[in-house]
């Protein structure tokens, strides 16, 4: 049975969706309209007027268009908010017409897939916190695809995947992806910490707000003087990033990119570089996580990517199991902080402490962080279970709960708990 793995990404103004039978490894991008996949299905939904039929992508800007209908976009931007959308006199949510247009654009996939036959979804959008993971499960908590078999990462991270599996000669040097759509400039860094066994990848993040995706972009030609004077402005911007770094590759995504324009930047970006244009490196960085996390390349041993939203340091602590101490592991570095609780049952050698081994992987020193048991009732060597569990506020910020579990039938609980905050950040 073919094995299928999908890169789904989720942006405001466009989304793209790729996929891979997971064998075969070559990746094929779906748009809303054969004619030309990479324009990806535009994120709008229309309703008809006086029905209660939808009509999603670029079906909904032709009905919208004809008059036949109300569009509604933006709608991450309306599921963020929150408040209820009116049409016709009806109230609507936001999130409810997100999972609608989320359902319907993933269905083109049925065309060249069975659902029954994917097991990995990626779901990838430009930042993750409380609130995007929050309307992210909703949505995926309609779809025919286990849970466990989903994964959420922000654009850092699909750049990292899209560029460990491209040639190293294009990412030996930092890469520069520069993403001109949803109405400013936007540049990540892509660059590779060599001298840490693993490898670590970085992304560093750049909002150009006062370079804005004009309305003249959306004509058929750009005015002269206007795309002269838009031509300067970026290059200056891209002149005063580029002072001092070593960059090998640069990645121009976006409708803002796309047509004649922007000669003297692309001629300054091609100096010595190699130059690409695009638009679904996105959905295929996710698709290519996609297919990492459920059949792991050696790429995956020797690299690590740490974003913002990822753990920097390893954690566990030493216990002995059938005789022998080993290292046993509460979270590793690079797993997503909003999914990387863990619970641990054990039996406390001796004493009445905890220690935690932290080790960070972006340069800073080995700790050990102790979680003193203060009450805990005097028992004999062995005769104390204990329950650990561990979740997080943030990519820095652990909490650890212990719990004392007594002894079966010879020690009862004491009912006592221990809780301790660790902090990954300033190591």
């Amino acid at each position: 049975m073919a094995e299928y793995v999908i890169g789904y990404d989720l942006n405001e103004n466009v989304s793209q969706i790729s996929f891979s039978e997971i064998h075969e490894g070559r990746l094929k991008a779906v748009g809303g309209d054969s004619s030309d996949e990479r324009l990806g299905i535009p994120t709008v939904l229309c309703k008809r007027n006086g029905v209660n039929q939808w009509y999603f992508g670029r079906e909904a800007v032709s009905c919208a268009k004809r008059g036949d209908g109300t569009l509604v976009g933006k709608l991450i931007s309306f599921a963020i908010a929150g408040a209820r959308l009116e049409i016709e006199g009806e109230a609507y949510d936001p999130i409810d017409l997100l999972i609608l247009f989320f359902k319907r654009s993933l269905n083109i996939i049925s065309s060249y897939v069975n659902p029954q036959n994917v097991v990995k979804l990626v779901v990838t959008v430009d930042h993750l916190d409380i609130k995007m993971i929050e309307i992210l499960e909703k949505i995926v908590a309609t779809v025919a695809i286990d849970r466990d078999n989903i994964v959420f990462q922000t654009y850092d991270e699909s750049i990292y995947y899209y560029m460990i599996h491209q040639d190293s000669d294009l990412w030996k040097n930092n890469v520069m992806v520069f993403d001109y759509a949803n109405d400013f400039l936007k540049s990540y860094e892509l660059w590779m910490n060599r001298n840490t066994s693993p490898v670590v990848g970085f992304v560093d993040y750049v909002a150009y707000e006062n370079i804005k995706l004009p309305e003249f972009m959306l004509e058929d030609e750009l005015p002269g003087n206007k795309e002269e004077s838009l031509d300067e402005l970026i290059l200056n911007n891209i002149r005063s990033l580029f002072a001092g770094r070593s960059i090998g590759a640069v990645y121009l995504i976006g409708e803002g990119f796309e047509g004649t324009g922007f000669e003297r930047t692309k001629n300054f970006l091609l100096m010595g570089r190699h130059v690409f244009q695009g638009k679904n490196l996105y959905s295929k960085g996710a698709c290519y996580c996609a297919s990492d996390k459920y059949m792991p390349k050696e790429i995956n041993k020797s690299h690590i990517f740490l974003g913002k939203d990822k753990l920097k340091a390893n954690t566990g602590l030493k216990m002995r199991v059938e005789g022998k101490e080993e290292y046993v592991v509460l979270v590793d570095a690079g797993e997503t902080w909003y999914d990387s609780s863990n619970t641990l049952e054990f039996i406390l050698e001796e004493g009445n402490s905890v220690e935690i081994i932290v080790t960070p992987l972006d340069g800073g020193r080995k700790r050990i962080e102790e979680i003193v048991l203060s009450g805990l009732p005097v028992r004999p060597r062995r005769a104390t279970r204990l329950r650990l569990e561990t979740s997080f506020e943030s990519d820095v910020l652990m909490k650890v709960k212990i719990t004392d579990l007594g002894f079966g039938e010879f020690y009862a609980s004491s009912g006592r708990t221990w809780e301790k905050e660790i902090k990954f950040s300033g190591e």
